[in-house]
């Protein structure tokens, strides 16, 4: 049986790719949309919902959007009796929102009592619970844990004259999806003593630079991260 979980969804980016990539003029927040009759992030909160164990939820927010996430999370149906709920003002970086999520955990009243937290991509709808499940396990075994999916193309380089230069082994190559799943103490340590100035790409280097463990789980091909207008309409 898992222990008390806690889940951080991130949703205090700007969608700027998602904007420079459409046709229309208006700006949108890409979490904000609708696939079918639910926004995207509540579709990418819920399979956390019906994971046993889970205690907090923390939903990360631009300045400005709070109340429009604050209605479409507390109008979600199914959030299970006494999940505690956090709002939580991102920072100018995926890094500092998911730390001010971290720290408000920490200062939350289940704090003594969550073990994992996943970090979970608002803008990744078609995460599966099952998936969820899997990373909470392996990183209660490990230490940290995330889904990844091995690269079969052929992988090559390209020279600065745009001209291909080489090809590189693609023996053990995977790209990485969220949920990124820690032990929730450990991952806030490294956090916090992070490098400072250091431009990390996500969560598992952040971990793996502070000496932790990060397991491979089989990732889910369907579990894709809407970042261009394109990717919504597929």
């Amino acid at each position: 049986m898992l222990p008390c979980h806690a889940v951080i969804v991130t949703a205090a980016g700007s969608s700027r790719r998602f904007n420079e990539s459409s046709d229309s003029a208006s700006q949108v927040k890409k979490e904000f949309l609708t696939i079918g009759t639910e926004p995207v992030l509540a579709m990418a909160i819920r399979p956390f919902l019906s994971v046993p164990g889970l205690g907090v939820l923390a939903v990360t927010y631009r300045d400005g959007d709070l109340d429009e996430v604050k209605a479409i999370v507390c109008g979600m149906s199914g959030l299970p009796e006494g999940v505690e709920v956090l709002f939580v003002n991102g920072g100018s970086t995926r890094q500092e929102s998911v730390f001010n999520a971290l720290k408000a955990l920490s200062e939350c009243k289940k704090s003594s009592e969550i073990a994992l937290v996943s970090i979970h991509d608002g803008a990744r709808p078609f995460v599966t619970s099952d998936l969820v499940n899997a990373c909470l396990e392996a990183a209660d075994k490990h230490g940290g844990a995330c889904p990844c999916i091995r690269v079969t193309d052929t992988i090559v380089k390209v020279g600065q004259d745009g001209l291909l230069c080489g090809r590189l082994s693609r023996e053990g190559v995977c790209t990485v999806q969220t949920p990124q799943t820690f032990r929730f103490p450990d991952i806030y340590s490294a956090h916090l003593d992070a490098e400072p100035g250091k431009s990390y790409t996500d969560d598992t280097e952040i971990f793996m630079d502070w000496g932790g463990k990060v397991a491979f789980v089989q990732g889910d091909s369907a579990n894709r991260k809407i970042t261009y207008s394109t990717d919504l309409r597929v």
